[in-house]
């Protein structure tokens, strides 16, 4: 089998058939779509039951909730094509766009970059970021890990196709429950062991904004939940470094994650204590400072974040200064 679809699905009945047409239009004969229900209260278990008795292809599974990134392991420890591709079931394949089949039939690649389009609620698309508009496509990567070296790739699981031996040879790398952003770890893990990488040109997927999702939930106790999980991972990423002898590879990743903590530290307005302590764990981490990179993109974003905002704190906090070192 080429591919495996792999959807984690909760309460999604206004997108799920949607998402399984648009990943069926693709018209791979030797391809597969693995659906598991995450214990969905509403109508969407009715509707996968019933899309799979339609379509031979489709493999629903139903399963207590126990969150996103349970539901991706288990589909990841049934899949049985050569290629995993990862979508939610709130987004879809873009309508115009077929996966690159002759590539994934030379399996050539570990990892093949895809592009992805962000889609407003007023119905306004952008690109997913400036960064992914400049990957360098095309260009082949001997390794996964000299691309990391000196590109920050973008942790999302549906930028890329993952051969499904990365996976098989490596049990011990799945996404971690219970925390936000699982794929920025577990996507950097997968580069480090990668063999050969390629980003190809092309809109493959298009993610929707939806008001209501956990994602664009501002509550005090999601931000900081958001905050914490996300030094959780650097600190993850820090034991694989140690443990692999990764520092070259990883030092550019690392730089950026760090600066982003910083950013968003003040971006989303929490409070100074709650930063300090934050930092205080960057520290302790060896990433505050932040490390030096040799970038004019990082050298600015960095002279910005610890100038022109956290100064903001700095003068209207002076204990900031004598706590944090700025």
């Amino acid at each position: 089998m080429l591919l495996s679809f792999i959807i984690p699905a909760y309460n999604v009945e206004k997108y799920i058939v949607a998402c399984l047409d648009s990943c069926l239009a693709q018209g791979i004969d030797d391809m597969e779509v693995i659906v598991v229900d995450d214990g969905s209260t509403d109508r969407t278990p009715a509707l996968l039951d019933g899309y799979a008795q339609q379509h031979r292809d489709v493999k629903i599974v139903h399963q207590e909730n126990q969150g996103q990134s349970v539901a991706r392991n288990r589909a990841i420890e049934i899949a049985k094509g050569d290629y995993i591709y990862m979508v939610d079931a709130d987004d879809k394949m873009m309508d115009d766009y077929i996966l690159p089949i002759d590539i994934m039939r030379s399996g050539k690649y570990d990892i093949i970059g895809l592009q992805v389009l962000y889609q407003l609620e007023d119905g306004t698309r952008r690109p997913w970021s400036h960064q992914m508009e400049q990957w360098p496509f095309d260009q082949e990567f001997a390794t996964g890990a000299d691309f990391v070296r000196s590109h920050n790739i973008e942790g999302l699981v549906y930028g890329y196709l993952f051969k499904r031996t990365l996976f098989t040879e490596h049990p011990e790398l799945r996404f971690t429950p219970g925390i936000y952003h699982q794929d920025e770890e577990l996507i950097f893990k997968l580069f480090t062991l990668a063999g050969p990488v390629v980003y190809k040109h092309g809109y493959a997927y298009l993610y929707f904004e939806h008001s209501g999702s956990s994602i664009n939930t501002h509550t005090e106790a999601r931000k900081r939940k958001l905050m914490d999980d996300t030094t959780t991972i650097i600190s993850n990423l820090i034991r694989w470094r140690d443990e692999h002898d990764l520092h070259d590879v990883m030092r550019y990743k690392l730089s950026y994650l760090s600066m982003d903590v910083l950013r968003v530290l003040v971006r989303k307005q929490h409070d100074v204590d709650y930063a300090m302590q934050c930092i205080e764990k960057l520290r302790q981490l060896g990433l505050y400072p932040l490390p030096w990179i040799n970038e004019y993109k990082y050298l600015g974003v960095k002279f910005l974040t610890c100038t022109k905002t956290l100064v903001k704190w700095w003068i209207r906090h002076p204990q900031f200064s004598k706590k944090v070192g700025f």
